[in-house]
């Protein structure tokens, strides 16, 4: 009898086991070899100046100020000496202040076009952290291998690439099958409003739907995934959504000597310690198709889990959990923020108010997170409300089964050593998010390397781009316009 138990036993391990390993090569996603594409030549040196030129001028955007015009026109102005043969042979449109949009006619009116994005505006460097800065922010500085200041890793070296790209493409005397639109807003870092959104509009009163586009969002990374060795291409597919929530509650006011057993900072701090202690419910789909897509790059160890998480879940989630970046690319993030209550350390205060910021995965929508909250808190007396302006639904996700995307891998691997690529979900907010009206191929890639030190670097002390990745970004437009502008899809 015990024997028999023991051969069950092993026939179900080994059952188990098998089921396991044909799971992994299911899903498991090897990377071909890809063909060199001939020399590109292109001029580092003034590539670099071109980038240098523009981050002296302070395209600033700040919050409840929107933009300053002057300097946007001064770099317009720059940009009309600069790319020549574009402000010839490209229509320009200026939609709101600032914001650009340059067409390229097709020879083939019946193509939908694609277009490219970047923004112009940066955001601004803290005065306070100015002596911590090896070049100043806004020098446009040329040393060492880099271009320093503000803007060379968000994102006008996006921006400058796509134009030395489509001039370079235009001294060539090449022709797009299908229509090419450059799309640069006047306000990604504060919202958006009035530059990406715009552009859709203006797209949609025209009857236009794009084939494909391509944004800011993810990037070459090394080091940062776990499990993963080597330099891989992470490609945006989605960005998670936002909403600001504002909670408040109120009570009685009165002495602080005689503080009753209700008070409104007491009942909003209970609130805020349930949300904190309940987190949105995780989801590993996302997390699930990158590692799928990493092929060799990921351990086989990495692979078998991801690829039998009905087994491996638990354990997966509670090393996911443990790191707050790899944690917020399975769940609605759950942030408080801010606090607010009272006037006098004496007095009991009538109301209490905080905010939660929270950062929507795809597959959530605010009425779902809102009921979620809403069960957590469990007290009537603890309101909420969505901020104005403060909320958006997470985007949708972007096939990878389709030739924009195959076209957009190919080109990756091909500029950049036959890396792999995979699909990524961008936890921060750009303007992406709002061409899901007009395309359902909308993606978010910057190609250059990102290393963790480097993260540190965007939005804070000492950005910089190296000489060497601003010209592989200039390259890798060039393959791409000539690969995403032909009739193949």
């Amino acid at each position: 009898m015990a024997l028999n138990i023991v051969i069950i036993v092993v026939v179900v391990i080994l059952f188990l086991a098998a089921l396991m390993l044909i799971r992994t090569t299911r899903t498991y996603k090897s990377f071909p070899a890809v063909k060199a594409i001939e020399d590109i030549e292109v001029d580092l040196e003034q590539i670099a100046q071109h980038l240098s030129a523009a981050i002296r001028i302070k395209t600033i955007s700040k919050d409840g100020k929107g933009i300053d015009s002057a300097p946007f026109m001064q770099y317009h102005r720059l940009l009309e000496r600069t790319y020549p043969l574009i402000h010839k042979n490209l229509g320009k449109e200026v939609i709101s202040t600032a914001t650009l949009l340059f067409t390229w006619p097709g020879k083939n009116p019946a193509l939908k076009p694609v277009l490219f994005a970047a923004h112009q505006d940066v955001v601004p460097a803290d005065e306070q952290t100015l002596d911590a800065w090896t070049h100043p922010p806004f020098s446009g500085e040329i040393a060492d291998g880099f271009i320093w200041g503000r803007g060379t890793m968000d994102i006008k070296s996006q921006m400058i690439a796509v134009m030395e790209a489509v001039e370079k493409l235009l001294a060539e005397g090449y022709q797009p099958e299908r229509t090419i639109l450059l799309g640069f807003g006047e306000d990604e870092e504060i919202g958006g409003q009035q530059g990406a959104a715009k552009i859709v509009a203006h797209l949609q009163e025209q009857g236009i739907e794009l084939a494909a586009m391509l944004d800011e969002g993810g990037s070459i990374t090394e080091g940062i995934l776990p499990g993963v060795t080597g330099a891989v291409a992470l490609v945006g597919t989605a960005e998670k959504g936002h909403v600001t929530l504002r909670l408040h509650t109120e009570s009685t006011p009165g002495h602080s000597a005689m503080p009753g057993k209700d008070m409104a900072i007491g009942r909003l701090a209970r609130a805020l310690a349930k949300l904190d202690a309940n987190p949105q419910p995780a989801h590993m789909k996302a997390l699930k198709e990158l590692y799928a897509h990493l092929g060799p790059a990921a351990s086989f160890g990495m692979q078998f889990v991801f690829a039998n998480l009905w087994f491996f879940g638990p354990i997966v989630r509670r090393m996911v959990e443990a790191n707050p970046q790899s944690d917020a690319s399975v769940r609605t993030t759950t942030a408080l923020t801010m606090l607010k209550a009272g006037v006098k350390e004496n007095i009991l205060p009538h109301s209490a108010e905080a905010i939660v910021n929270m950062r929507l995965l795809p597959g959530d929508t605010i009425a779902s997170v809102c009921a979620r909250v809403r069960k957590i808190i469990g007290d009537e007396k603890v309101m909420f409300e969505p901020m104005v302006g403060g909320y958006w639904e997470a985007s949708p996700v972007s096939d990878t089964d389709i030739p924009a995307y195959k076209l957009l891998a190919l080109t990756i691997r091909q500029v950049f050593d036959g890396i792999p690529v995979a699909p990524y979900l961008v936890l921060g907010a750009t303007d992406a998010r709002y061409y899901a009206p007009v395309s359902q191929a909308v993606y978010r890639f910057t190609p250059y390397l990102s290393t963790k030190n480097d993260l540190n670097r965007m939005h804070g002390i000492d950005e910089r781009l190296s000489v060497e990745s601003m010209g592989k970004m200039v390259v890798f437009f060039y393959q791409l316009i000539r690969l995403w502008s032909k009739s193949e899809f």
